[in-house]
């Protein structure tokens, strides 16, 4: 008994590390010291705690740089006619200004950012060509039993009942957009 217990522990932990080696991946090379911007909009179909239900336009910029040495460093900002909110995330981030758990990271030519909402998620990828040179954005959206639930720029929790996205871009430059 002990030893099959022993085992699907080594097993389990084996499947854990493999499923976690695409995010130890290294950004690609013809990426260092470039600047790779992710846009879009989201048309918001949300309720706030006074009970209305309003239709928002969210802009979503993403700037993320790739050192010299392969680090990845992020501005993430999203606004609205209500306000805005940025996050200026470090490498190996795991919470975004707002407390929400963030991931950015490299699967081969592809970089895949995950947030998580107070209920639900966000998930987007950026697909590079073979030669680094351009890229294209697709974002999803995942719900939860019970919906969508998320702070909007304004503070406020919302209730979530559809996301659109649309406008989606992504395009790659040389050099660091942060300074320095």
């Amino acid at each position: 008994m002990l030893r099959t217990l022993l085992r699907g522990a080594v097993l389990a932990g084996a499947l854990v590390a493999t499923q976690a080696l695409p995010v130890l991946a290294a950004a690609p090379r013809q990426l260092y010291n470039k600047t790779i911007q992710i846009n879009w909009t989201t048309g918001v179909a949300q309720t706030g705690p006074d009970g209305q239900t309003r239709n928002v336009s969210v802009a979503v910029s993403r700037t993320v740089y790739v050192s010299t040495a392969g680090r990845i460093f992020e501005r993430a900002s999203r606004s609205t006619r209500r306000g805005s909110k940025t996050s200026e995330n470090a490498p190996g981030t795991t919470r975004n200004a707002g407390g929400e758990a963030t991931a950015l990271h490299f699967e081969g030519n592809r970089l895949v950012g995950n947030l998580a909402f107070a209920q639900g998620g966000r998930r987007f990828v950026a697909t590079f060509d073979p030669g680094f040179s351009s890229c294209t954005v697709a974002v999803q959206y995942g719900r939860e039993a019970g919906g969508i639930k998320r702070k909007g720029v304004d503070g406020v929790m919302y209730t979530i009942h559809s996301m659109t996205t649309s406008g989606e871009s992504c395009s790659i430059r040389e050099g660091n957009p942060f300074g320095n």
